[in-house]
């Protein structure tokens, strides 16, 4: 979560502040979207999960999560294809 913080968009934010909630965990991914939709009311299809690991990608967009792969870690390539899949580009 601290390179969320040092992660500076382009209005001069962190990329900690775009969100409303961060899990940063090692277990099962699954299982914090369910916690996620649970505690905040949020549509699957209007959560969005970066990874850079391709099985976690594949089971958390099972459940219509929108996912962006990283295996390079987060980069603003990334932040730019999860906004175009929000179509806020």
């Amino acid at each position: 979560q601290k390179c969320l913080e040092w992660l500076i968009v382009s209005d001069g934010k962190t990329l900690v502040s775009c969100f409303d909630h961060v899990i940063i965990r090692y277990t099962d991914k699954c299982q914090h979207f369910k916690k996620l939709r649970r505690r905040t009311g949020i549509p699957y299809e209007n959560m969005c999960f970066f990874d850079n690991e391709q099985w976690n990608i594949q089971s958390v967009a099972r459940l219509g999560v929108k996912c962006v792969y990283t295996p390079e870690g987060m980069t603003r390539e990334a932040w730019r294809e999860a906004l175009e899949m929000f179509g806020m580009t």
